[in-house]
């Protein structure tokens, strides 16, 4: 046995520390001498000593010690792993501040100007509102002015506000909210509406002097982006008396991709009169407060060219069904299934669908993306009036060329995009839905594909697929396909159109399928 001088001096750690861990119950000694009151730890203690100073060492708290002293065995791993996860998203977190001083650096550099951006919650602002769309960004200052003189000056407060409801830059013709701050109750003769803009939500926000506002909006928009954040609302401009601006922009801070994440079709139809028919897409934006029925905003409506339609009955057609207030999709990479939520509307005349789709960002923690849609008829469709079909060309099956098995092994928008070297462009190999093609000197095909769910895999006869010069025909779906050969590096490249659902039902160019003999 030792006395806590010895144990102290074996274990390098200072008799007080050593007292301190018996007063925590976490190294208690083996015994007491009741007439000395002297500590006595045997040689085992040494080993508890170790244990203690390495796992100080790995960053655990005496509490987390002594609660993995007390653990049994088979539930150490356990312990052991969520102290590895907390010291990953610490990994994480230093990172992400090393990549915020260099920005920081890097913008002190390019600009000479550092702003100093944080994220956080902050008090609303109560405002005489307008909105308004402005040729020329310098009549906001004049509809301001015009703004504090139509409101008593005994409820005027001292700054004034702008809402930037433009998700992209633009040169003219600004949707712009416009607000005075005050600090009573508005009178109606005034003619302006009245409401709190509000920031109880994640907002990234900085200010800085009035000249520097449009390099503080592109450091804060960049850093937000570059930080991983949603951006989810207009960007609002502040203005105080002594030309101070602060300038903040609602966000939302996104994690990892959640990759398990699926909603089941698990909801009963209910029909829904109002959205059976034809809607087109007239915009996409981060929110419902950004929309006006007069500007469209966004350029990114080029995958939904053929808009959007609701079939009766629920009908599925691409990658698309719906049953009363939501809307069924299937589709994306990785593959997903989600609900998502409309709501329709009657504005100035014209029937809208807000969307609240479930794109990439809501599977990191972030929200729907907002899909705006306006209705061009109410006609009754059924799936084959609205998909598109080829012209099927009448040619031979003459091209002994392309005669045999083919694997695949890419897909690439461009053909000319296509690198042996690195074929993983578009999906990774395991994630390719078409793996071989086999044409038949009869004109007829045998095609393998893998189901995406469990992995098997089925082989299409020529009932489906066939064959003719310079094209593949699929038959259920009446597409005609090209088909290229190419020699790169001396090694034959087989090329073929793929002409899913994005083609026949959504308008989009169809991709291109690589394969090797």
């Amino acid at each position: 046995m030792y006395k806590i001088g010895e144990l102290s001096k074996l274990c390098r750690i200072p008799v007080k520390t050593l007292r301190f861990y018996d007063s925590e119950g976490l190294l208690p000694p083996n015994r007491i001498d009741e007439m000395t009151g002297y500590r006595y730890y045997s040689a085992v203690k040494l080993s508890d000593c170790y244990r203690i100073i390495a796992l100080k060492e790995l960053g655990f708290s005496l509490r987390e010690i002594k609660e993995l002293f007390s653990l049994p065995k088979e539930n150490l791993s356990a312990f052991l792993k969520g102290k590895e996860e907390e010291l990953r998203r610490l990994q994480r977190q230093t990172q992400s501040r090393i990549a915020i001083l260099q920005n920081l650096n890097h913008d002190l550099k390019e600009r000479k100007i550092m702003f100093d951006i944080v994220i956080r919650k902050s008090d609303g602002i109560r405002l005489a509102y307008d909105r308004k769309i402005l040729a020329e960004k310098s009549q906001a200052e004049d509809h301001l002015q015009e703004m504090r003189g139509a409101i008593p000056q005994g409820i005027l407060g001292h700054r004034t506000v702008l809402m930037d409801y433009e998700p992209e830059f633009v040169s003219r013709n600004f949707d712009t909210g416009l607000g005075v701050e005050i600090t009573g109750k508005l009178p109606k003769s005034c003619g302006f509406s009245e409401r709190t803009l509000s920031f109880g939500e994640d907002t990234a926000s900085l200010a800085c002097a009035c000249g520097e506002y449009e390099e503080g909006v592109i450091a804060l928009q960049k850093y937000v982006l570059d930080h991983d954040y949603q951006i989810v609302g207009p960007t609002c401009k502040i203005m105080y008396e002594d030309g101070t601006v602060e300038i903040k922009l609602p966000v939302v801070k996104l994690g990892e991709l959640d990759m398990s994440h699926n909603e089941e079709f698990d909801k009963p139809f209910v029909n829904d009169e109002a959205v059976i028919g034809h809607w087109e897409m007239i915009d996409f934006l981060p929110c419902r407060e950004m929309f006006h029925p007069e500007k469209q905003k966004s350029g990114c409506i080029k995958e939904m060219e053929k808009g959007l339609y609701f079939l009766p009955g629920g009908e599925w057609y691409w990658s698309f069904g719906w049953t009363k207030g939501l809307l069924f999709s299937s589709c994306g990479y990785p593959h997903r299934k989600s609900q998502n939520a409309y709501t329709i509307e009657e504005i100035a005349g014209e029937t809208y669908l807000f969307l609240e789709f479930k794109g990439p960002n809501y599977y990191r923690g972030g929200r729907p993306e907002l899909w705006v849609f306006r209705k061009t008829d109410s006609k009754a469709y059924r799936k084959q009036e609205i998909m598109s079909v080829d012209e099927i060309p009448d040619l031979p099956a003459e091209d002994a060329s392309v005669l045999g098995k083919w694997n695949v092994c890419s897909l690439v928008q461009h053909i000319e995009e296509f690198d042996p070297l690195n074929p993983d462009i578009v999906l990774p190999y395991e994630d390719l839905y078409w793996r071989t093609a086999v044409f038949l000197e009869d004109g007829g095909m045998e095609n393998s594909f893998r189901n995406r769910n469990d992995g098997s895999f089925r082989t299409d006869t020529s009932e489906v697929w066939r064959w003719m010069k310079g094209y593949v025909i699929c038959t259920p779906q009446s597409t005609a396909s090209k088909y290229i050969l190419q020699e790169i590096g001396q090694v034959p490249y087989l090329f073929v159109q793929w002409k899913s659902g994005d083609y026949s039902f959504g308008g989009s160019e169809p991709y291109w399928y690589v394969f090797r003999r």
